[in-house]
């Protein structure tokens, strides 16, 4: 059984977090992923003990792109960045998508009685009524950072259509001159909080060469060093 086999089949998420990921701001889940311990296989004892790990998973509200965007961020070689261009100018469309980033802090360890499966019904029968985002994932001892990854893509998943949706009503998902009507707004963002000290003025000048738009904003680019 390869490994995604082994992932796909022994993890098991056992408590969802009560809110999908937020449209305009970070959400936070508080992870508990209980496995057994690596040393089972190796132990003649007949005591059943289980690992959790803590930690928190932070997903930045989801980014608005194109795939000229995505085009330019490739990584790709020169012959493979050809062809997409070639394709973009094919298809004539630059329909916008989400991009979703993540942060893991991986925050405590501790080592129970019990089973796997007993263990993360009792952590789930205490978390169940928090008003806080926590998840309970069954997953795999040696892969559970794997078993980790595999809630953060089926809460991708199960958060995007409302993402999308929240998005297109309120216009940010509109394409003008190649650029997402959200971008603009959050450079204007990035702007006022670096002219007050929030953000690094590297920060917007990074933003303004993703887009390829430092030219445009130029002006109000060098007014914040002078």
């Amino acid at each position: 059984m390869n490994l995604f086999d082994t992932v796909m089949k022994n993890t098991q998420i056992i408590l969802t977090p009560k809110n999908l990921i937020s449209t305009y701001n970070q959400t936070k889940v508080r992870y508990h992923i209980v496995t057994e311990p690596n040393y089972k296989e190796m132990s003649s004892k007949n005591s059943e003990e289980s690992v959790i790990r803590h930690g928190v998973v932070t997903a930045q509200n989801p980014k608005v792109i194109t795939k000229d965007f995505l085009y330019k961020m490739s990584g790709f070689g020169d012959e493979a960045k050809s062809y997409l261009k070639e394709l973009n100018n094919v298809l004539e469309r630059n329909e916008p998508a989400l991009l979703y980033s993540y942060k893991n802090e991986s925050t405590d360890l501790e080592i129970v009685s019990g089973n796997p499966k007993e263990v993360s019904e009792r952590i789930k029968n205490r978390l169940i009524n928090k008003k806080s985002n926590h998840t309970v994932i069954k997953g795999v001892n040696s892969l559970w950072d794997v078993s980790l990854f595999k809630f953060i893509f089926d809460y991708t998943k199960k958060s995007s259509k409302n993402n999308f949706d929240e998005l297109n009503k309120s216009g940010l998902l509109e394409i003008k001159n190649g650029i997402p009507h959200s971008e603009r707004k959050r450079i204007e963002g990035l702007f006022k909080l670096a002219k007050e000290g929030k953000v690094k003025i590297e920060d917007v000048h990074n933003e303004l060469n993703e887009w390829d738009l430092f030219e445009e904003y130029q002006d109000q680019f060098f007014s914040l060093i002078k």
